[in-house]
């Protein structure tokens, strides 16, 4: 479920709309190739002081911004799967883990135990067995 962040875009005052999204932009770009704040206020006709006072206290303006960089993230959601498919397929069980959370095969309070009663697997077989047996119980078997 995605955050919803309550804001009244009519509320904003003029410069917040542009501010909001140089802001976001800034926090988005690395330190070398930032713009400093005291740019930004100047590009958005108020002063430094001012784009302070609306980042600490306005809860409207705060609220947009957060608004955009959550926009701006959920852009690069198709990344982050492809990162997590890759850990899957590197046989980790953390990101094993979060898929099924993820898909809803696996609650927050389950966990995930592995025992090496048999020393002498490798780690492959162990995570060949543990895969199998994770396909197995999402097709509905017995795990």
């Amino acid at each position: 479920m995605a955050k919803q962040f309550q804001y009244d875009e009519n509320k904003l005052r003029p410069g917040q709309r542009e501010a909001a999204y140089k802001l976001v932009e800034y926090e988005f770009t690395p330190k070398s190739e930032r713009k400093t704040i005291e740019q930004i206020a100047d590009e958005v006709g108020v002063t430094r002081k001012t784009i302070h006072k609306w980042k600490t206290h306005d809860r409207n303006f705060i609220n947009y911004k957060n608004h955009l960089a959550a926009q701006f993230a959920d852009s690069h959601l198709p990344l982050v799967y492809s990162k997590l498919i890759e850990s899957i397929e590197r046989g980790s069980v953390r990101g094993i883990e979060t898929f099924l959370k993820r898909i809803g095969d696996l609650d927050q309070k389950s966990e995930v135990t592995i025992k090496s009663g048999d020393e002498d697997r490798s780690f492959d077989e162990r995570k060949d067995e543990l895969l199998q047996r994770l396909k197995e119980a999402s097709e509905g078997g017995d795990a």
